[in-house]
C-alpha cells in the first residue's frame, strides 16, 4: 500500500521558496505531490501536470528537481520516503513481537500491584503498543525522528552545547540546503562539520561569528574568521586538530548509540 502523506516541513519550505511567486510555489507543490503518489514526475508529462505557460514556471523551479531517465525527481521528497518506509517497518516488526495489553487488562494488573504490600524492584518494561491508524503513525514519528519536520533526537554533538548554538546551526544547514541544495547525508559527515567549526573557533560567540561570515559571502564551508582588529582577535586554532576530552567522549557514545 502506498503511503498517502509525506512530512511538510513548513520551516525548510518557506526558507527555501522564499524566492518563489505564489504562481511558481503552487506549481512546486502540485509537482510534489504528484511525484509523492507516482514515485517521479515523467518529462513528457510537465505541460500537462503544469498547464498553459509551464515553460516559463519550470525555467523558476528546475533546480529544485534531478533527472533520471527522463524522470524528475525532488531528492529531499524521495529521502523522506524512505525515512517513513523504514520506520514503517520498524513498528510492523514491533508489532509482531506483541503488543501492548489492552486498557482495561492492564487498569486491573495496576490496581493488583497497588495492593500489593511488595513491590517489584524490577519490573517488567511492557513493549510499545503497535499503532493502528496513520495519525498514530504520524505522531510517533515526529516523537522519534525530533524537529525540522522530522523533529530533532540529537544524533550530533555540539561542540557548545547550549540552545543559541543549536538554533544557529539549524539555520546554517537550512542556509546549505537553499543556497546550495546540501544536506548532510549521515552523522558522521555533520558530525565531521561541527569538529571543523570547534577547530577554527575560539568561542560559541567566534563559531556563531564564522557561521554568519560564511552565509554573509556565499561560502560553501568555514574559514577563519576575518576581522580588522587582528591583534584584538582571539587566535584560530591551527595545525594539529585539537578536541576537549569532554567533546570527543560525547562523539564517541554518540556514534557508538546509532
Amino acid at each position: 500500500m502506498k503511503d498517502p502523506a509525506f512530512p511538510f516541513h513548513a520551516q525548510d519550505f518557506l526558507v527555501g521558496t522564499m524566492h518563489m511567486t505564489c504562481e511558481e510555489t503552487g506549481a512546486y507543490i502540485k509537482l510534489l505531490a504528484y511525484q509523492w503518489v507516482n514515485i517521479g514526475i515523467p518529462k513528457k508529462r510537465l505541460s500537462i501536470i503544469m498547464g498553459a505557460g509551464w515553460e516559463n514556471t519550470w525555467l523558476a523551479i528546475r533546480d529544485k528537481f534531478i533527472e533520471k531517465n527522463d524522470v524528475y525527481f525532488n531528492t529531499r521528497l524521495e529521502d523522506e520516503r524512505e525515512k517513513r518506509a523504514r520506520f514503517k517497518q520498524k513498528q510492523s516488526e514491533n508489532g509482531k513481537k506483541g503488543g501492548r495489553p489492552r486498557k482495561d487488562i492492564a487498569n486491573n494488573q495496576a490496581s493488583q500491584v497497588n495492593n500489593n504490600t511488595t513491590t517489584n524492584p524490577n519490573p517488567t518494561i511492557t513493549q510499545k503498543k503497535p499503532l493502528e491508524s496513520e495519525n498514530e503513525i504520524e505522531k510517533e514519528y515526529y516523537n522519534e525522528n525530533g524537529k525540522e519536520g522530522m523533529g530533532e533526537k540529537p544524533n550530533v554533538v555540539y561542540p557548545f552545547p547550549t540552545e543559541a548554538f543549536a538554533q544557529q546551526w539549524k539555520i546554517w544547514k537550512n542556509y546549505r540546503a537553499t543556497e546550495h541544495n546540501f544536506y548532510y547525508r549521515s552523522t558522521e559527515s555533520e558530525q565531521a562539520a561541527l569538529a571543523e567549526i570547534n577547530n577554527l573557533a575560539s568561542s560559541q560567540d567566534n563559531a556563531i561569528a564564522i557561521m554568519h561570515q560564511s552565509m554573509s559571502k556565499g561560502w560553501k564551508g568555514f574559514f577563519e574568521l576575518k576581522s580588522n582588529d587582528a591583534k584584538t582577535r582571539a587566535p584560530a586554532r591551527k595545525g594539529k586538530t585539537q578536541y576537549s576530552d569532554d567533546f570527543k567522549r560525547k562523539i564517541a557514545e554518540g556514534l557508538q548509540s546509532n
